[in-house]
């Protein structure tokens, strides 16, 4: 019986040391419990209604029609958004919103069909936050070329194993895709998912032409194809290292450039990213990205909504 209890002592022990080993490190607003209000009074022509936008942030309220920039430290961008164009000012409201849990909050994220009288102009949004930044007012460019108006990614040089996050999400098997790419709304062919992904890379500038380059160094993606209506507590989606693309769960859509990146280069021009390779180097950078949807710009299935909290990354010692 005494040598049962010093082994179980044993065992024990290990499974402490283990769990000292690995530990969790709180994401800036992943908590989703502050949020900034905007208050944007849209023109006159588009009715004068106020729109009401929502951006993680220190709590506050703004009640004036000017750009958003994250406050420092704070690395979230949305797509709750301010546009201006042709002097035509308005809001993409309801994308993104805080919404109650507990005694705190988490984040909405809802695909939304929006419509602007001036110009018959149509946009399908889908909810998204993101590390980096909409360039703001939107103007007609972001139309056109959306990416051009979104700065991916942030400073960053950890190496966390895992993103641990709470979800829990609405996604139809029925609706179709409505595309608005050529501003009328129509249907296309496919399932809509909701999606989670990292990438971590080691960045540098050219120092002539100044476009920026990128090895990929991290990679982690998640699609959620189905409903899942409870909320899903302490999910790992972890980040796998270097070249995965000869492992047996890699997916063509975790290969490099799959995404229009774009980023200010040192003369605070907006320049593609371009990844040229995997690596182990350092990591300069971090692009994370969470949306209701995943069927590319200005597609979704209306109405598929993904809930977050508590986003962390995971850290462990080798």
């Amino acid at each position: 019986m005494r040598r049962l209890l010093i082994v179980f002592g044993i065992l024990a022990m290990g499974n402490a040391l283990l769990a000292q080993q690995r530990w969790t490190e709180p994401i800036p607003y992943g908590d989703m419990d502050q949020w900034q209000v905007r208050y944007i009074k849209e023109s006159k022509l588009l009715g004068g209604k106020t729109k009401t936008l929502y951006a993680l942030a220190p709590t506050d309220t703004i009640r004036e029609n000017k750009a958003y920039i994250p406050a420092e430290g704070n690395p979230w961008g949305c797509s709750a958004t301010y546009a201006k164009f042709m002097g035509i000012e308005t809001g993409i409201e309801s994308s993104v919103v805080p919404e109650r849990r507990g005694y705190g909050y988490c984040c909405k994220m809802q695909n939304v069909l929006t419509h602007v009288n001036i110009g018959d102009i149509y946009a399908m949004v889908s909810g998204t936050i993101y590390m980096g930044q909409a360039l703001e007012p939107l103007g007609i460019t972001a139309k056109s070329r959306p990416y051009t108006a979104t700065e991916f990614g942030v400073p960053f040089t950890k190496e966390p194993v895992a993103l641990m996050l709470d979800y829990k999400a609405k996604i139809s098997a029925e609706k179709p895709i409505i595309s608005t790419e050529k501003n009328k709304p129509d249907t296309i062919a496919g399932h809509d998912c909701a999606v989670v992904y990292i990438y971590l890379q080691h960045r540098w500038e050219d120092a002539e032409t100044g476009k920026i380059y990128a090895r990929r160094v991290g990679t982690a993606y998640e699609r959620i194809c189905e409903t899942i209506p409870e909320w899903v507590n302490n999910h790992e989606i972890p980040i796998r290292y270097g070249l995965i693309t000869e492992s047996e769960d890699f997916k063509a859509y975790e290969d490099l450039n799959q995404v229009d990146m774009m980023a200010r280069n040192s003369k605070g021009k907006m320049v593609k990213i371009e990844e040229v390779g995997w690596s182990l180097d350092t990591p300069t950078h971090i692009v994370m990205y969470i949306s209701s949807s995943n069927a590319g710009v200005f597609r979704a299935c209306e109405g598929n909504t993904l809930w977050v909290d508590n986003l962390r990354f995971v850290y462990e010692k080798e």
